[in-house]
């Protein structure tokens, strides 16, 4: 399984995290096998989902192991969230001595060679605490060339999203943070801030994290010359669905409370507010969903599994 490149030999933990989503999962973890990367090892993580997802993911991690790439399945006692699932995971790839750490949507699509590019700057570059490539939805326009913060919707954006992806000759290039989609993470780094904030549970985890890794003065770089296929929104239902408003905005909230500048304070009165009565004539459980999340978000409530029971219906 051996790969070309100075990140070949070094051992990789990638965390596959799944939530009633087997299908995706499976597909995912295929095209891990495939990519046949020295060094990898796989965990996945069943966030209590419930549904024989667990015994599924059992026979594919073991059907994974025999086609040559370590893989293991770690079944969580109930629904942590992206955050602490993630963070087991992080807990797994220390203690098995992993260099790195890949974060893996399980609705992603990869192809072979993804990662060795991703290695290769980690290896090169000690300032650097993570990666990530251009991600891409499934007709081939950007979800994601890294993220950035500032004065609009949601005071955040996903860099390119929409457009066609820049050149493969671009960068690299530091960005605010890395949506948490495909990032490769060097693991001290992740160790020296302890991981994702759990009072998150998903959504804006990924921005608090890569501060805490900035603040140490590491950089967080988007490689173009990498691309993969991001579904996007399967977790919580799409990106209006009501779930993901309610925990966009809380989060948002108390990220801003945390960190927020004049600018991100003014995108949130002057664009998100504004925003709530023409989101209310498109769909007015998500404008509901929005409003109860702003004001969770003002009372300082960490978000949990009980917001997906209540907003992903």
């Amino acid at each position: 399984m051996a790969e070309a490149g100075s990140g070949a030999e070094r051992r990789t933990g990638a965390l596959l995290l799944n939530w009633r989503q087997s299908a995706l999962t499976r597909q995912c973890l295929e095209d891990l096998v495939a990519a046949r990367t020295a060094g990898l090892r796989v965990l996945l993580l069943d966030n209590g989902s419930g549904d024989g997802s667990a015994d599924e993911l059992r026979a594919a991690a073991a059907a994974a192991s025999a086609a040559g790439l370590p893989c293991e399945l770690l079944a969580l006692e109930g629904n942590l969230g992206f955050t602490g699932g993630m963070n087991r995971g992080f807990e797994w790839a220390a203690a098995a001595g992993c260099e790195f750490v890949l974060v893996l949507n399980n609705d992603l699509r990869l192809p072979p060679g993804f990662l060795q590019p991703m290695l290769d700057v980690l290896v090169n570059d000690a300032r650097v605490a993570a990666v990530m490539p251009t991600v891409v939805r499934p007709d081939g326009r950007v979800w994601a060339q890294g993220g950035s913060l500032g004065f609009c919707a949601n005071a955040l954006r996903l860099c390119g999203h929409g457009g066609a992806p820049a050149p493969t000759t671009h960068g690299p290039e530091a960005v605010d943070f890395a949506p948490g989609a495909c990032v490769l993470f060097r693991a001290r780094e992740l160790q020296a801030v302890a991981g994702f904030d759990d009072a998150y549970f998903m959504y804006w985890e990924d921005v608090e994290l890569c501060r805490r890794l900035r603040a140490r003065g590491s950089r967080i770089v988007w490689l173009p010359w990498v691309r993969v296929a991001h579904l996007g929104g399967a977790s919580a239902g799409g990106s209006r669905s009501p779930l993901r408003k309610y925990l966009m905005a809380k989060n948002g909230v108390r990220y801003l409370r945390r960190h927020g500048g004049v600018r991100h304070w003014a995108a949130l009165l002057l664009i998100d507010v504004p925003s709530l009565p023409l989101l209310a004539l498109r769909s007015p459980r998500a404008a509901w969903a929005k409003l109860c999340g702003l004001a969770a978000g003002f009372a300082g409530r960490p978000s949990t599994a009980a917001d997906v029971q209540r907003w992903r219906r």
